[in-house]
């Protein structure tokens, strides 16, 4: 029997992690998405040179950074991602409520009120994903929207993949294009991946 093809194993992977996302409770991942925040909040400001923080807007699934945003806006920056085509665009947004449902549903900056953030001016970036590995690989949903930009972030900005644990495996599906994460965010601690932060 043949090796399945990268695009299989990852569709694969895609499909058990939102069975695991969708099977757990919206209480369990309110909880969950409180704890993570906790340690941002905790994390971030000792880190002294982060002013502009790319966070989103999250899926009913993924962690929800709503109060990473509130507890940290008198000293941080957010900027928000608007799909443009196949990448991604940030612009900085004071006010979550002032996001507008965009693609797919997710609520968007509107480039007529916000102000655009390039990737030059980031100096943290939250990735979301379906999955994530202790070594930094991410796997996303499928659309490339942040393979595409992360490849554009300096090198000294800090990618950290936003999970609950149970998106956190073994081993996922890597290709030569992917980036790494530099950090690990989830209920139980933000951790760096010595490979890619060194």
């Amino acid at each position: 029997m043949a090796n399945p093809t990268p695009s299989h194993h990852k569709q694969h992977c895609r499909e058990l992690l939102q069975t695991l996302l969708t099977a757990s409770g919206r209480e369990e991942r309110h909880e969950w998405s409180n704890r993570v925040c906790h340690w941002l909040a905790h994390w971030i400001p000792s880190l002294h040179e982060v002013r502009t923080i790319a966070t989103y807007a999250a899926l009913e699934t993924e962690v929800d950074l709503g109060a990473l945003h509130a507890g940290l806006q008198a000293s941080c920056q957010f900027a928000y991602p608007l799909v443009v085509g196949r990448t991604l665009r940030f612009y900085r947004v004071a006010d979550p409520n002032e996001l507008r449902t965009g693609a797919f549903g997710v609520p968007e900056p509107d480039p007529r009120l916000h102000a655009m953030a390039g990737p030059d001016e980031l100096d943290l970036c939250l990735c979301p994903g379906l999955g994530f590995t202790r070594g930094g690989v991410r796997l996303g949903r499928g659309k490339a929207s942040y393979d595409s930009v992360l490849p554009q972030l300096p090198s000294t900005v800090f990618r950290v993949g936003i999970a609950f644990e149970l998106q956190v495996r073994d081993s996922l599906p890597r290709e030569a294009h992917d980036v790494l994460m530099t950090h690990l965010g989830t209920e139980e601690g933000v951790t760096p991946i010595p490979a890619a932060s060194s």
